[in-house]
């Protein structure tokens, strides 16, 4: 069937593929669809005119334009993204008039170049599948098509080759796209020059004039134009015959829609349908394409990046690193992750936070509870604290404050300190680890720099999210560097797989070492501006698996926060009913991966973050 219905995701309103083309039979969609040749060469045949599409060429084709593509060269990478003009006619009402045209024979031109450049944050952020990536890719393409309508929604011919518009005054512009709209719009009824000008408020002569000036061609013969390509799809979908085809396009004559096909296709209509309908896509003639593996795509597009020299669209990056990691499942174990947590609790922590203490302590399942004991605390309401714990059947004992002691650094209250002690409990063999639940009481300072999980109004650290997830995580380390870390968990019914990415340098993680200073820790971490991108390879029995991936960046906590409105003494908006609104949770992304044998995942962070992705088999009804 020549008409290929496009479906989409419910939540992305675009498909991207980045595949090795060796043919897409003849066919045609109503949506919008964008092809951009990354690596090689093809042949794109685009209505009545073959395209030999190079490296760095980009293609639109409009919809119900009857199309294919086919191989020139085997080692070629060709980027395909489809668009729904459903969901992106609510930012662009006249999208489905469109007629985009971004083929030119001149190279290095700036509307040209910024095109590549916004489709490459698209299929770099598709690709990487970073965290909130789809509404990124989504608002790109909104800026893509204005981009589109403002430089390529007309055309012209050279020497009877279809090339972007390259015209500059916009009002000359804007008349010649709503006057190509309007002939593609009423192709089949009989309009004429007059009707036109009647629509535009221009007199014959000078409409007659300005069309054949940005075209090339007059009034009669672009709609004749228009018509003949028109009819391609019912040559090529239906046995109709010649006759009702050159009517129901607009010709008043078979003999003269004839002698206007011949010229642009260059054979008659019934020679056209006999050479193309077997090449036709069907089940018979599917689509032979072999899709690059995600991690591989991105690197490709990263190459193509800086063989452009453009810049990534979130800020300038002194350096990234980037990884490809193959991971077994079925490795043998590098070592063993398990970490018993003890979690220190006063009699303060309890009259601060009351029931919440203990709904803090029932998520981070501490291995024990100890309840400190000073000398100014009421021996009866220590034993009532005691007693709370225990009836929550968690393992409490009393402890004397002078045994335990408060280290100071600014650095615990910000994101270093989580992938501090992560990389630290990966290199020592000790299962044993313990925290203060919650900072001193202090009426000056929010930010104590004390090693606690919350500060004293009860906001959570982000080191809080290090031991909920260490609490939680035990198992085999099977991969691990000093960027990552993959650990096997066997549970009872499923084997889970739990992966760990951070970014910081050993400069910023000494901070935590030290009595540093929050400005210390500010500036240290707004001056990292190194990235880190880590694609893995997880090679999984087939199934359907859940991916569920968390964030941490500089940003997102009550460290960043403060840092953004200069660390004031005055703490009022920081306090209240409901402080842990300011906790800043991980971001969250959950999506569905059907697997075959290799799972991949990409890990992109930007400045000083951390990223914790787990996988598990998805039990289906």
């Amino acid at each position: 069937m020549l008409l290929e219905r496009l479906t989409y995701a419910d939540d992305f309103p675009m498909n991207i593929t980045v595949a090795n083309i060796t043919e897409d039979p003849l066919h045609y969609h109503l949506d919008i669809e964008i092809t951009y040749v990354l690596r090689g060469s093809v042949r794109l045949k685009n209505g009545y005119r073959c395209y030999t599409l190079q490296e760095g060429d980009i293609f639109t084709n409009s919809g119900h334009e009857v199309h294919s593509i086919t191989s020139l060269s085997e080692d070629n990478a060709v980027a395909q993204i489809q668009i729904s003009t459903h969901y992106y006619s609510q930012f662009f009402p006249n999208l489905s008039k469109a007629c985009y045209r971004t083929y030119s024979r001149k190279l290095g031109d700036k509307k040209h170049d910024r095109l590549r450049e916004l489709l490459l944050q698209i299929l770099l952020k598709y690709t990487t599948r970073g965290f909130n990536y789809k509404s990124k890719c989504i608002y790109l393409m909104v800026d893509t098509i204005k981009h589109l309508n403002k430089y390529f929604n007309l055309f012209a011919f050279d020497q009877e080759v279809v090339v972007a518009f390259e015209k500059s005054n916009p009002v000359a512009v804007e008349r010649i796209s709503r006057i190509c709209q309007y002939i593609y719009q009423y192709y089949a009824d009989n309009i004429t020059l007059e009707d036109l000008s009647a629509v535009e408020h221009l007199s014959t002569y000078y409409l007659s004039h300005i069309i054949k000036s940005f075209t090339g061609m007059s009034f009669r013969e672009f709609l004749c134009f228009a018509r003949v390509e028109w009819s391609e799809i019912m040559l090529l979908d239906s046995d109709a015959k010649i006759s009702r085809i050159a009517r129901e396009v607009g010709f008043s004559t078979t003999a003269y829609y004839k002698k206007y096909f011949e010229k642009w296709f260059g054979l008659p209509p019934e020679e056209h349908r006999a050479r193309y309908l077997p090449l036709v896509k069907s089940e018979l003639r599917p689509a032979l394409m072999e899709p690059l593996p995600v991690n591989r795509a991105a690197a490709l597009i990263r190459q193509v990046y800086a063989n452009y020299n453009l810049k990534y669209g979130d800020g300038d990056v002194i350096s990234s690193i980037n990884l490809a990691v193959e991971v077994d499942a079925a490795a043998a174990a590098l070592g063993h992750f398990e970490k018993k947590l003890t979690v220190v609790v006063t009699l303060d922590d309890y009259k601060a936070l009351r029931l919440r203490m203990f709904a803090l302590l029932e998520s981070l399942a501490p291995h024990r509870v100890l309840l400190l004991q000073r000398e100014e605390d009421n021996p009866e309401e220590l034993d009532v604290v005691l007693g709370l714990l225990r009836r929550e059947d968690h393992m409490a004992t009393q402890q004397s404050e002078t045994d335990c002691v408060r280290s100071r650094s600014a650095a615990y209250d910000s994101i270093l300190y989580p992938i501090y002690l992560f990389r630290r409990c990966l290199k020592s063999g000790n299962g044993q680890i313990s925290v203060f639940l919650r900072d001193t009481d202090s009426a000056a300072e929010l930010l104590q720099g004390q090693n606690a999980l919350v500060t004293a109004n009860g906001i959570c650290k982000p080191s809080y999210y290090f031991y909920l997830a260490a609490a939680h995580t035990q198992g085999s380390i099977i991969c691990q560097s000093n960027q990552y870390c993959v650990i096997r968990e066997e549970q009872t019914d499923q084997t889970v797989f739990k992966l760990f990415v951070y970014n910081a340098d050993k400069e910023l993680l000494n901070l935590c070492q030290t009595d540093s200073t929050l400005e210390q820790v500010k500036n240290a971490a707004n001056d990292f501006k190194n990235a880190i991108d880590v694609g893995m390879n997880v090679h999984l029995p087939p199934g359907q698996y859940a991916v569920t991936k968390y964030s941490l960046n500089r940003e997102g906590n009550i460290f960043g926060y403060m840092a953004n409105i200069g660390f004031p003494n005055d703490t009022a908006a920081f306090s209240g009913h409901c402080p842990e609104i300011y906790s800043g949770a991980p971001i969250l992304e959950i999506y569905p991966d059907d697997v075959r044998t290799i799972l991949n995942i990409h890990f992109s962070i930007k400045s000083v973050g951390a990223q914790l992705a787990i996988i598990r088999p998805i039990k289906l009804p």
